[in-house]
């Protein structure tokens, strides 16, 4: 195998969202596989400590986008020897291609999201390389964005398992005795995400008698109105809102709910299925890379609460089938979605970028 040149990839910040945890993992394996990673980011972010830890400290760089900046990003670039540049969102990829053609060097950049905003960035795209994170992001960004379909590569997040709490199927996945069920969503508070859905179901849910308490885990721009239907619901009382979540806190749920209206790839599934919490999800974007019905999850209509609290009601009564769904949900991590695993396919992708990236530097 062929060694790479060092590694530097473009981060927004070192924070709690969702792009910053993948980025946490993926360097884990990237780095234990021996490879040789930077991080630049335009700010700081209160989990830098995280990537120092790992040894790949992220360099603020919070104007990188103007001339004098990036110039000083591309002299620490240049110091660090890089040689591939990896946006890790589009938002990145101008400043991501400034650079590169500072250094003469190729450019990825991974698209996480469907939004529209952000496809808008990639079109046109004059990178070397596109990762989608899931079969359905690599359809969104042919149709939508426009691009061939043979550059864009799937590589989809990988957790570190050794980060995360292992989980054990020995106990019941459902009731404990003594305490009330929890019912969990968690991630960016925002209309696409479905939490409005998950207080309509919670309605259901209370109206059949189910005690339970649920919480929602995360922050965004929905907050407010999150909290108003809750109280327009009456569910105030059994709905609990987190603005910030750890794996740890997934251990605490007895079902993991993903509501989303519209998904990349589901890193919230893809913890929940690491430590052992049986997952309900809708039926969109790459959540069917992750949900298998009835084997490794349950999966339902997007925007129909009654659907959803279904699901909700089959895995609290249904102890043995939900352990079982979790058992091969983690299995399907482990296998699939691991960050080692997925490092060695973004290496890979990498090497075939560079010499593809070389041969047209010789054909010029």
């Amino acid at each position: 195998m062929a060694e790479l040149p060092n590694i530097l990839w473009l981060l927004e910040s070192p924070n709690h969202s969702g792009v910053s945890f993948a980025a946490r993992h993926m360097a884990a394996g990237m780095i234990r596989l021996g490879y040789k990673l930077a991080v630049f980011a335009l700010r700081d972010g209160e989990r830098a400590e995280d990537f120092a830890r790992l040894g790949c400290p992220a360099q603020t760089f919070p104007r990188l986008g103007r001339r004098f900046f990036a110039n000083t990003a591309l002299a620490a670039a240049r110091e660090r020897g890089i040689g591939i540049i990896h946006a890790l969102t589009p938002f990145l990829l101008r400043r991501g291609l400034r650079l590169a053609k500072g250094l003469d060097a190729p450019l990825v950049v991974t698209a996480n999201r469907m939004e529209p905003d952000e496809l808008a960035l990639l079109t046109p795209f004059s990178g070397q390389g596109v990762a989608a994170v899931s079969e359905a992001m690599r359809e969104r960004l042919a149709n939508v964005a426009g691009i061939p379909r043979e550059r864009i590569r799937v590589i989809p997040n990988g957790l570190d398992l050794e980060r995360l709490p292992k989980p054990d199927f020995s106990g019941p996945a459902a009731a404990i005795p003594g305490r009330l069920p929890v019912v969990g969503t968690f991630g960016q508070l925002a209309e696409r995400k479905g939490q409005r859905v998950f207080l309509r179901a919670v309605r259901e849910l209370l109206d059949r008698g189910l005690d339970a308490e649920f919480v929602i885990l995360g922050d965004g721009p929905d907050r407010a109105a999150l909290r108003e239907l809750a109280r327009e619901l009456d569910v105030v009382k059994r709905v609990t809102f987190t603005p910030q979540t750890v794996s740890g806190q997934l251990t605490q749920l007895n079902v993991l709910v993903e509501p989303s209206l519209q998904e990349g790839l589901g890193l919230s599934v893809m913890q929940a299925m690491a430590v052992g919490v049986p997952v309900v999800g809708t039926g969109v974007g790459g959540l069917y890379s992750l949900i298998e019905d009835g084997k490794t999850g349950l999966m339902v209509s997007a925007g129909n609460p009654t659907a959803l609290a279904d699901a909700i009601w089959r895995v609290l009564r249904d102890d043995a089938g939900s352990r079982e769904m979790a058992r091969q949900a983690r299995e399907l991590i482990e296998t699939e979605f691991s960050a080692d695993l997925v490092a060695r396919r973004l290496g890979d992708y990498y090497r075939e970028i560079l010499a593809d990236f070389a041969d047209r530097k010789r054909e010029q």
